[in-house]
């Protein structure tokens, strides 16, 4: 079990219940037994009666005159009974009937406690008690009709199990509430997370009890740090492409110089090699500019991100006068990253708008997957490179000109969210067309 509420619910639960319980316990036998010994006091005190009045009789024996002996004891079947030794002599009372209490020997001093059944199966408490009297011993035993004593406990019982439930439920009630507010400050950190997924927030709210605030002052400063370290290298790619163009510059005026004119092998592999460069530099400049100056770990979303991209691509082939057709959803954000997007979509649809003779068609649908399609009405490839580029770890040189220029990037990209690229010739365009599926949901 990973949840801390239902940790701290379950022991507290646990405890409370055992606590309720042991408390119902002792209560319950507190009572019972007070009440026991009210009714052994009460029994003690008649059976003292009792032998106050105990007489020898004109066959010099002992007696018990019946009108001295209370008038609950001569009622037949009254709950209240007595037996009586004196010597070989036994003295019942009259509400036993014909009915006898059980015989138990007590030497005088001797007093105990017996629970029996009575003359009509009903429960008895019995007190027995030893004594001597003119020399001869004797053993009183009364006995109480505990039936309604009984009910009355189990009345009691119940109702007080009734209110300790009660109270029970409520304190649960209150100790859940009182752990879940607890936790409000994680939950909201675990919102703020997701929020953050989302790319709505750009770190977390440092307005957290004492107890999880470093926890969110350390991945607020995880999150700078990283987010600092991906612009800085943004930024370096971009200026060391930027600082690179005027020794290219150089570079290929020398090529006109006469000493590598007069080796036109030298000068054609020079002019390669420039050239190679140049295309690279040109590269990472269009990716700097593609990726502009947002918020690094935002989350990307179509409806913003996709029109300045857009813009930014028809200014950099502004002299093809290309017409875009694009397509996507209105609100779709999604759980990827808003750079990695732009940089994939940005060479896709460069790719197509330096192919393209008038026309790109931009098609994006967002579901369990978001979906890039990307056709143009250029030339398109050949089928035989159509099939080099499908192959699963083929990877296309950078270097050399025609569509292979960003695809790598592409095919990276998509691999590393799980996705996959497909290429192919348009049927809509009869140019070249890309279609790349990043899952938004990874498998565990």
């Amino acid at each position: 079990m990973k949840s801390i509420q239902a940790r701290l619910g379950i022991g507290l639960v646990s405890t409370l219940v055992i606590l309720f319980f042991l408390q119902w316990a002792m209560v319950t036998y507190a009572i019972r037994h007070l009440s026991e010994e009210f009714i052994l006091t009460r029994l003690e005190h008649d059976a003292e009666g009792m032998l106050a009045v105990l007489d020898v009789n004109k066959n010099g024996t002992l007696d018990l005159p019946r009108d001295r002996v209370a008038e609950v004891y001569r009622r037949s079947f009254s709950g209240h009974y007595y037996r009586i030794e004196a010597g070989n002599r036994v003295l019942r009372s009259r509400s036993l009937w014909d009915k006898d209490l059980p015989r138990i020997h007590a030497k005088p001093g001797d007093v105990i406690v017996s629970y029996v059944d009575g003359p009509t199966a009903q429960p008895l408490i019995v007190r027995t008690a030893g004594y001597e009297k003119f020399g001869v011993y004797v053993v009183i035993s009364v006995g109480h009709d505990v039936s309604e004593l009984n009910r009355d406990m189990s009345d009691l019982m119940l109702a007080y199990g009734g209110i300790s439930a009660t109270a029970l439920l409520l304190l649960i009630i209150m100790q859940m509430l009182t752990v879940r507010r607890g936790l409000r400050p994680i939950e909201i950190v675990r919102t703020q997370l997701r929020a953050m997924e989302r790319g709505e927030i750009t770190e977390l709210s440092e307005n957290a009890p004492q107890e999880i605030r470093p926890l969110v002052q350390e991945v607020n400063r995880l999150l700078r740090l990283l987010t600092q370290r991906a612009q800085r290298s943004r930024n370096s790619v971009g200026n060391l492409a930027h600082a690179l163009k005027t020794p290219l510059t150089v570079l290929a005026q020398l090529s006109n110089e006469r000493a590598i004119k007069n080796q036109p092998d030298l000068a054609r592999r020079y002019v390669e090699q420039v050239e190679i460069i140049r295309r690279l530099t040109d590269r990472e400049l269009k990716r700097a500019r593609l990726a502009g100056t947002g918020i690094t770990g935002r989350r990307f979303d179509p409806a913003i991100d996709i029109p300045p991209l857009i813009a930014t691509l028809e200014s950099i082939h502004r002299k093809k006068d290309l017409a875009f057709d694009i397509d996507y959803p209105a609100e779709a954000k999604t759980a990827v990253d808003r750079e990695d997007m732009l940089e994939l979509l940005g060479n896709l649809v460069d790719n197509a708008c330096k192919w393209a003779r008038k026309r790109v068609k931009l098609d994006v649908q967002v579901g369990n997957d978001i979906v890039f399609l990307v056709e143009d009405d250029g030339p398109g490839v050949p089928p035989e490179r159509v099939a080099q580029l499908a192959q699963r770890g083929v990877r296309v040189d950078e270097g050399t000109s025609g569509h292979g220029l960003g695809l790598a990037i592409v095919a990276d990209t998509a691999d590393h969210y799980g996705g996959d690229v497909y290429f192919g010739r348009s049927a809509r365009l009869g140019g070249f067309m890309v279609r790349v599926r990043i899952p938004l949901r990874r498998k565990a």
